[in-house]
């Protein structure tokens, strides 16, 4: 790995690329909030396509930051398993460490945030299911046969001939 400089220059370009994509996703589920309340529901394919990719990209960097630490680890013949990228810029005790510090904890609050928005999403999601579903099977018992007979006990469809109704119980 480079020198110490150059390495937190690559992290910060790493987290800033973390924090767009994070501000990304959260106008993706802002955009989809919308779509649920408007039921734009033909809006939804694009969303999620776009979720889809920024999700893809997150991971990406996440991979590349996992990476740089794997890297800063063996550097410093340490285990990647026992240290993380919070350890790293506790352990450096620059300015810019500390800077990069704040970054990474600010966006990891962007993440806890961002995981409760979807969470929103996801109950508004699942009460339109309802809806829909219960929305549903009214129309389907209003539409169904009315049980109806006709004088000679026949079943019929309609209402229009029927002379009696049909007893339950």
């Amino acid at each position: 790995m480079q020198d110490t400089a150059t390495a937190l220059q690559e992290l910060d370009h790493i987290l800033r690329r973390e924090e767009a994509q994070c501000d990304a996703l959260a106008h993706n589920i802002q955009r989809e909030r919308q779509a649920l309340r408007t039921l734009a529901l033909t809006d939804m394919a694009e969303v999620n396509r776009q979720r889809a990719a920024l999700l893809d990209k997150l991971l990406l960097l996440e991979t590349e930051r996992t990476t740089w630490v794997v890297r800063l680890a063996d550097r410093w013949n340490l285990s990647p398993s026992a240290i993380s990228l919070s350890v790293i810029l506790e352990r450096l005790e620059t300015v810019e460490a500390q800077r990069l510090e704040r970054l990474y904890t600010g966006m990891a609050g962007k993440i806890r945030a961002l995981r409760h928005e979807i969470s929103i999403n996801a109950s508004i999601l699942s009460g339109l299911q309802m809806f829909i579903g219960k929305g549903l099977n009214v129309m389907r018992q209003a539409t169904a046969p009315l049980g109806l007979y006709s004088g000679s006990g026949e079943p019929r469809e309609g209402g229009m001939g029927a002379l009696m109704f049909r007893q339950k119980g």
